[in-house]
């Protein structure tokens, strides 16, 4: 059964999502395939490709097979490992990303069963040339992880490179004025800034200054929408999170963090002088602004955590 095309984009920007990495799959003699396997996480996925810029082949074959099988047969009636023929024109769309879709349908998504299921681009139909040239550029791309959208509990802020992980702030302040310290002045060592260092930060605080009422802590100890696990981002998650879904977001996503027009607080201790002052971002600017303040001092909490 063979499906229709959508082009996706002009753009040579690859959409977000899980770039898969391309392996051959032997059918016999000659002939083979570029497979693509997709996540390793099961879920509702849409595909694009990349034609490169001097694919010239007007019926590039591509097959999808979500639930994995044999890549040389392919029918869309099987109830055991259903495939889906997609073709697409290349000299008409060069330069570009393209979604495979069903009946020109851009909502077209393909269910992918976790370590089996995969995308595969027919040898039969590809020059050796343009078959190098895409044999590693196919993305799969989850609607339900994209910023800006409730997922797992908070708003998502950040996608890794695997297009399968990220970070979601809480919907929600967990406190409209909380101290960072836990009543006295500890080095606790939570010195990292970047994205990808708040639960480690929080857990270092926590260690250092165990049970009582600061953010840290209340960070750690929240219960979101049902999930856990929560904690105080770094100074960087902090600012991506004004960037993307705070004041500084381009619309439409602009405040859909619902943020306060306010200073919150960090999970990284400031440089210069990290045993009295820890790092606050001010969601009170369309860029933001950073300020290593005193421990003591009450500012806002908005926790995190990793999916």
């Amino acid at each position: 059964m063979l499906a229709s095309l959508v082009m996706a984009s002009a753009a040579i920007a690859a959409p977000s999502g899980y770039q898969s990495a391309g392996q051959a799959a032997l059918l016999g003699g000659s002939g083979s395939n570029a497979v693509w396997p997709a996540p390793n996480a099961t879920a509702a996925y849409k595909v694009f490709v990349f034609v490169p810029k001097t694919a010239t082949v007007t019926n590039a074959l591509y097959r999808v097979y979500p639930k994995g099988g044999s890549t040389a047969t392919c029918s869309s009636t099987s109830t055991t490992a259903p495939c889906y023929e997609v073709t697409v024109n290349q000299a008409t769309h060069q330069n570009a990303w393209v979604q495979l879709t069903l009946n020109n349908n851009t909502a077209t998504q393909w269910t992918f069963t976790s370590n089996t299921g995969f995308v595969t681009a027919v040898t039969s139909n590809l020059s050796a040339a343009d078959l190098l040239k895409v044999s590693t550029q196919v993305v799969y791309q989850n609607p339900a992880i994209a910023i800006g959208k409730t997922y797992q509990g908070g708003i998502v802020f950040y996608i890794d490179p695997t297009g399968i992980h990220g970070l979601v702030a809480a919907p929600t302040d967990q406190s409209a004025g909380i101290q960072w310290y836990n009543g006295s002045y500890v080095l606790t060592k939570a010195s990292s800034l970047t994205i990808g260092s708040g639960k480690a930060n929080t857990q270092t605080i926590v260690t250092a200054q165990g049970s009582g009422a600061y953010a840290a802590k209340l960070a750690a100890s929240a219960s979101i929408g049902g999930y856990t696990g929560w904690f105080l981002p770094s100074r960087d998650e902090l600012q991506l999170m004004h960037d993307v879904i705070g004041p500084g977001a381009k619309a439409p996503l602009t405040n859909v963090g619902k943020f306060t027009y306010d200073y919150y607080w960090s999970s990284s201790e400031q440089g210069s002088s990290p045993l009295y002052d820890a790092w606050v971002v001010g969601f009170v600017t369309p860029n933001g602004v950073q300020f290593g303040f005193d421990k003591s001092h009450l500012h806002l909490v908005r926790a995190i955590r990793a999916f």
